[in-house]
This record gives C-alpha cells, sequence and structure tokens, in this order.
C-alpha cells in the first residue's frame, strides 16, 4: 500500500512510515478513533443537487450488485489544513462503518472517494482486497477525470465517473479471479492496515471533528 501522506510504499506488517513518520495514530488526535457511521455518500460540503446525489446513489447501487462483497463510498467537504484528502480517505476506512445495504461488507473491500470541493483536491482510498488490481497509471487517469469534473462544478458526475471507473477495472480482473473474501486474503491489518468494520456495531460512534458542515 501507500503512505497517504507522501505516497511511500508501506508493507502491511508497518505501524509508521518509514519516509515520513506517518501513523494512523497520528489522525487519532484530530479525528479520534471510534467508530464513525456515514452514509455512502456524506455531502458536509453541501455541493450536491437532490438530484444528483440521487442518480449517484443509483450508480453506487449498481457498484454493489455487480461486486456482493465490495462498496463504493463518498466523503464532500472543506478539509482543514493540517491534512490532505489521502489521509482522510486512509482514516474513513479504518474508522467508517459505511451504511450499505448489506452490513457484512467489510472495509478491506471499499474504495472512498475523498472531496474537497473548496481546494478540488480529490483521493482514491482503496481496501487491501481489492487494491491490487488498480495500476498507479488507472488511478491517476480515474482521478483527473474527476479533477476535470470538480473543476466545472460537476462533483455528483465525479463520483459517478469514478464509481464507473472503478467498476469497470474489478470487472475486469474478476472475469479472470475467483471474487472472494477467501481468496483474495481480507482480514485485520496492523496500526496502518484496515480494520474489518462492517461486522456488529457496538462500540459508541462519533461525528467527524474539526470540520465545517455548514
Amino acid at each position: 500500500m501507500k503512505c497517504p501522506r507522501c505516497q511511500g510504499h508501506v508493507t502491511v506488517q508497518q505501524n509508521t512510515c518509514n519516509a515520513c513518520g506517518f501513523s494512523a495514530t497520528l489522525l487519532h488526535g484530530y479525528l479520534g478513533n471510534q467508530w464513525v457511521k456515514l452514509e455512502r455518500i456524506t455531502d458536509a460540503a453541501h455541493c450536491l443537487r437532490l438530484e444528483e446525489a440521487r442518480r449517484a446513489e443509483v450508480v453506487l447501487d449498481e457498484f454493489e450488485r455487480s461486486f456482493p462483497q465490495a462498496f463504493f463510498a463518498t466523503y464532500l467537504g472543506v478539509l482543514p489544513n493540517y491534512f490532505n484528502v489521502s489521509e482522510l480517505g486512509f482514516w474513513l476506512l479504518n474508522q467508517g462503518a459505511f451504511n450499505t445495504p448489506s452490513v457484512s461488507r467489510r472495509n478491506d473491500f471499499g474504495v472512498v472517494l475523498v472531496v474537497d470541493p473548496s481546494s478540488l483536491f480529490a483521493s482514491l482510498t482503496l481496501g487491501y482486497a481489492v487494491e491490487a488490481y488498480f495500476g498507479e497509471d488507472r488511478m491517476q487517469q480515474i482521478l483527473q477525470s474527476v479533477a476535470k469534473l470538480l473543476a466545472e462544478g460537476a462533483h455528483g458526475e465525479a463520483i459517478v465517473t469514478a464509481c464507473t471507473r472503478c467498476a469497470e477495472v474489478l470487472r475486469k480482473h474478476g472475469t479472470r479471479t475467483a471474487w472472494s473474501p477467501a481468496s483474495l486474503g481480507g482480514g485485520s491489518q496492523p496500526d496502518m492496515g484496515l480494520q474489518p468494520l462492517r461486522g456488529g456495531q457496538k462500540q459508541s460512534s462519533r461525528p467527524l471533528a474539526g470540520f465545517p458542515h455548514s
């Protein structure tokens, strides 16, 4: 996997990035380390029109029908200066309990798009079970498409495009591999890794701290 701060290579055994010193625990001081319940589309910036949100939900539904173990989620919000969209995406996949139709979906199989509509920055964070399917060139192509739409103010279309392009990648590889948690090696990982949060949600949840919601 890549470090969300410096994009350096990090193995699943590492708790800290050797290049920049980033650790998931650094984000806990800003956002906490409890689970947070989120919708598949969290529009904290209030930049989606109702029809845009509805169309995006339809595309997300189709994604989950095509890939029963996986889910696609989006967070739109203006981020504070002290961390970036990649770091927030990393935290969301570690701490988020996303409201998908099937609560058995694990974050190891999640794809999270984070958009800061103020800076026009966006990131895609992939769970361990799906990241091997996405090459660097393909990720850059998807993000470039998203950036172009964000520059035009088409936030809903950016979500639809990112989800559709990710589905194309998974569909291509799914024809050659057995698409199942056992074959893709999910499960808990060390501190830098992802936790399987899709099971019982008995711990207390909390809102995202430090974000403007109006």
